[in-house]
């Protein structure tokens, strides 16, 4: 009976060149992330919520642990149910935690909440009077259905959700819709960089003069998909997004000096006030292709 190092290594032959490849299956070399990325995913879930642990578990005590919508994800120490969605919502709050922090925040506007991940963590976790959310109509059917399972129902009836078909920059719309002319915080996460620019620029206009704080995080530049998913063999940015967001340069996020650059411009790009009173960055730890920003007025 043959050991299992004598069977996995009789009869193999080594290229010099490329036996650390892992396209192919290579006992020299680490689990291939082309057909195991899932588990470097998992394990960098694991390694974020032990870095962050006591405040993390304490964070996550507060929102749900029903994994609604079947992300992939780990079992944290055989109780709480983590996704990396988790991860990006523990970075946003803290980060707002320490930058902007108000006992009471009367009125918050989102425009883009998409399934609802950041109306729930504001929600749960600071003292908000009305929270109103701005998307397509079809994406808040998906919205409502979300926020009313993870939601208590008065925590639920502080949102108004708004179809950017009936918004579409209105004048006091807000005012005659819901007695609001003017909010604490504007926030947006991961997809003004997927918008056009003048629609963008329509909303920091059209917001600036009535929100006091200003909340974006999103991407500094666009990256090669060689960069990150070279497998697909994918060298050009695709046409459909390259033009999309205030921050178009192309960059490898992983050129340190050059991120230093963009991130100036992204702060000078997104910054909705002719001259901000404070402004607070961070480069994301969880997905290092975006910046968190704040500029209060």
């Amino acid at each position: 009976m043959s050991l299992f190092w004598e069977k996995q290594s009789s009869n193999r032959k080594f290229n010099i060149k490329n036996f650390r490849n892992t396209k192919n299956h290579n006992i020299f070399a680490n689990w291939s992330p082309y057909s195991r990325g899932l588990t470097f995913y998992n394990f960098f879930i694991n390694y974020y919520v032990n870095n962050n642990k006591e405040n993390f578990i304490k964070f996550k005590k507060k929102i749900n642990n029903l994994n609604l919508g079947d992300p992939p994800g780990i079992i944290y120490n055989n109780k709480y149910k983590i996704s990396y969605d988790d991860c990006i919502s523990f970075e946003e709050f803290t980060f707002l935690k320490k930058n902007f922090y108000k006992k009471n925040i009367k009125n918050i506007i989102e425009v883009g909440p998409g399934y609802g991940r950041m109306v729930e963590v504001i929600i749960k976790n600071f003292n908000v009077t009305k929270y109103i959310v701005i998307d397509y109509k079809n994406i808040l059917i998906l919205t409502k259905k979300y926020l009313s399972k993870v939601l208590n129902k008065i925590e639920f009836n502080k949102i108004e959700f708004l179809n950017f078909e009936d918004f579409q920059f209105k004048k006091d719309i807000f005012k005659s819709k819901f007695k609001i002319d003017k909010f604490d915080l504007f926030l947006n996460s991961d997809s003004f960089h997927e918008i056009e620019k003048n629609i963008i620029k329509k909303y920091q206009r059209y917001f600036s003069p009535i929100c006091s704080n200003f909340f974006v995080k999103n991407a500094f530049g666009k990256y090669n998909p060689k960069d990150l998913i070279n497998h697909l063999n994918k060298s050009k940015i695709p046409n459909k997004i390259k033009n999309l967001g205030l921050c178009c340069d192309k960059v490898n996020v992983f050129d340190n000096n050059k991120k230093v650059f963009l991130i100036r411009q992204y702060l000078k790009r997104y910054n909705p006030y002719k001259k901000a009173n404070k402004v607070y960055h961070k480069l994301s730890e969880v997905y290092p292709t975006t910046v968190l920003a704040i500029f209060s007025k």
